[in-house]
């Protein structure tokens, strides 16, 4: 059983029987501080029970394992609920007992491109799902933006057609029935929330609808860590909310234990530019360590060639016993947990990658899983499609391989509203003629792929489709190469399509070698990714939030780049930046090195952090070591 020994702020945010609102700056442990409670709650009340929002299932089954290691409280744990704000708001649901289909992400994508083509709006995927989302929680938005209002009523309208809903439904149906009394909030003693900086409106109105029933509410998060404005998180005027809706207390949990006092001083002094913030002292619970580094590098020097040197030193301090296979000498010595580095943008990852790849570095791109990966999504999507006996996989599917939004509407249209009837065996709708090599062979293939799974008599019923979807999306790859009249390929597949190629290969043989049905097959090996192998972590300053290495380097520290803001940006687009700048430096625990460019002018933040550099002399190599002053 592990126990925590606590400082004092720590041990009254723990034994508080009254609504808390803990501020924990990085590295102060909050996830030990709830671990903590969640033990204490139930070891020392009479009748607890225990429900805990978190913003991830993996954070969910971590914080549960972790608990449960506490073998005092084995008898209680049928007493504790931990989930997303969106699993525990659906669970309420399912009480009424009329839940529809749940998009995934890739379908929820592609009816939004579907909405923008129609309504010609020029918007991203990311800002039209965030239009969409607010458009649908808050009508007085809707009424002032018509525009946006026309994009979410397609949405919902293709939404109908599906009997689907998203993340966003779930919590506004949630909120909807408990305001009309027609389910109950989870009944509970106390509610904790985690992460509660990045709560929208919606994952607020869950949290105060409980609070009806008199629970002692505990929230936890960081204002200064308020990075998903974008995703209309509150950060901190939700904190103030909070604090003004129940009463709560604050406690400042502001001692990093993560940092070195260097990165934790030059850290604070970024952060204290912004105005609307709990006001904290931060303090550093380790020692002074290394000062953070800044080096201005010459016109046309490489960062990502320095990254590589600096990483060998830090391999040759750090061997293991057994290298990587074909990766060059050392370079095996840094360990998950070890190195990270760091960009504003993921384009900007991508040239660090091409750098790393040739220099034979092991590394991870962290943010996004291996079946992240866009060819993945598809090849999961069209899959889920034969389990479900649905179209949209097969929509999703045939978009990615360039047919027409047009010709797949007509499609859908012929169909009767389902791609599925085209493949569904015992479906009376023929295919239509239409010349349309990619769509015919979808169709012919998928029919075998339908009869194969619904034999319930084949014990590997599964493997066909697993290697037909497979075969097919293969092959849609190669025919993009062109072909001269004899059929040879004069145009030879490109880093990209071998690298999709490569993965699509390695989906389906890690599928295949998996067991039990097609549905439980994808379930085992998406939750079982396993990132815990030794790599260099590439990753964006937003992704590596609640992450932390030992060695961290951020790249592209200039005006334009970091801060990332459109000229004339306003305070609070440029106080989002900072905060983010600001999870990004507090990521790092020994060391911190900061890449900048003597061509392009100095962001302004790291003045706010009051380091300082040299300017290179002849675009000589030196180390540029910057002071805290």
């Amino acid at each position: 059983m592990a126990e925590y020994k606590l400082n004092e702020a720590q041990q009254a945010a723990v034994e508080s029987d009254a609504p808390v609102l803990c501020c924990a700056c990085p590295g102060s442990g909050k996830t030990r501080v709830l671990i903590a409670k969640v033990r204490h709650i139930l070891r020392t009340h009479p009748d607890p029970y225990v429900v805990m929002t978190t913003f991830s299932r993996e954070a969910a089954d971590e914080m549960l394992k972790r608990i449960k290691e506490d073998d005092r409280i084995s008898n209680q744990l049928d007493r504790l609920t931990i989930g997303t704000f969106h699993s525990l708001a659906l669970r309420q649901i399912k009480e009424t007992g009329k839940v529809g289909k749940i998009l995934s992400e890739i379908e929820a994508r592609y009816l939004i491109s579907r909405c923008l083509h129609e309504t010609g709006l020029k918007l991203s995927l990311e800002e039209a799902d965030a239009y969409i989302a607010r458009c649908k929680s808050d009508r007085e938005f809707a009424a002032q933006r018509p525009e946006l209002a026309r994009l979410t009523d397609c949405y919902k309208k293709h939404q109908a057609a599906l009997g689907s809903q998203d993340f966003t439904d779930i919590l506004l149906r949630a909120n909807q029935l408990m305001a009309q009394r027609k389910i109950k909030p989870i009944r509970a003693t106390h509610v904790l929330a985690d992460e509660f900086q990045d709560a929208d409106i919606l994952q607020f109105d869950w949290l105060m609808h409980h609070a009806v029933q008199n629970p002692v509410l505990c929230a936890v998060g960081d204002d200064d860590q308020s990075i998903y404005g974008f995703r209309r998180s509150l950060g901190y005027r939700g904190m103030m909310d909070f604090v003004a809706a129940t009463g709560a207390t604050i406690i400042n949990l502001d001692t990093n234990y993560r940092s070195t006092e260097g990165i934790v001083t030059a850290a604070s002094k970024l952060i204290a530019y912004n105005i609307d913030r709990v006001p904290k002292k931060i303090k550093a619970g380790r020692g002074p360590g290394q000062m953070p580094k800044v080096i201005c590098l010459a016109k046309g020097e490489s960062q990502a060639l320095r990254i590589v040197h600096a990483l060998d030193e830090v391999c040759a301090r750090n061997p293991v016993p057994e290298p990587l296979p074909e990766c060059e000498p050392y370079r095996f010595g840094v360990l998950s947990g070890q190195a990270a580095v760091l960009a504003r943008t993921n384009a900007q990852l991508d040239a660090l990658e091409q750098v790393f790849r040739s220099c034979r570095v092991p590394y991870f791109r962290s943010g996004r899983t291996f079946w992240d990966a866009q060819v993945l999504q598809v090849y999961v999507a069209m899959l889920e499609s034969l389990i479900r006996k649905d179209g949209m996989g097969l929509e999703i599917g045939l978009r990615w391989a360039k047919v027409s939004d047009r010709h797949i509407r007509q499609l859908n249209e012929l169909a009767g509203g389902s791609m599925w009837n085209y493949i569904d065996p015992k479906g009376p709708i023929a295919a239509p003629a239409t010349g349309s090599a990619v769509f015919d062979s979808l169709v012919t293939s998928g029919r075998g792929w339908a009869v194969k799974l619904l034999n319930p008599d084949d014990a590997k019923a599964a493997e066909g489709p697993i290697h037909g979807v497979a075969a097919w999306m293969s092959g849609v790859m190669s025919n993009r190469l062109a072909h001269d009249e004899d059929g040879n390929v004069i145009q030879t597949p490109g880093r990209r399509e071998i690298r999709e190629l490569d993965r699509l290969q390695a989906a389906r043989d890690t599928l295949v070698a998996a067991r039990g049905s097609l549905s439980a097959r994808i379930r085992k090996v998406q939750q079982n990714d396993n990132r815990d192998i030794p790599r260099v972590i590439l990753s964006t300053f937003h992704a590596s939030k609640g992450l932390e290495w030992t060695h961290v380097y951020l790249v592209d520290v200039y005006e334009g780049s970091v801060p990332k803001i459109a000229e004339g940006g306003s305070d609070e687009e440029v106080a989002e930046e900072r905060r983010v700048f600001y999870v990004a430096l507090t990521r790092a625990r020994d060391s911190l090195t900061i890449y900048t460019r003597s061509d392009m002018p100095p962001s302004e933040f790291l003045r706010e952090c009051e380091l300082t550099w040299s300017l290179p002399a002849n675009n000589e190599e030196q180390q540029l070591e910057s002071v805290t002053q």
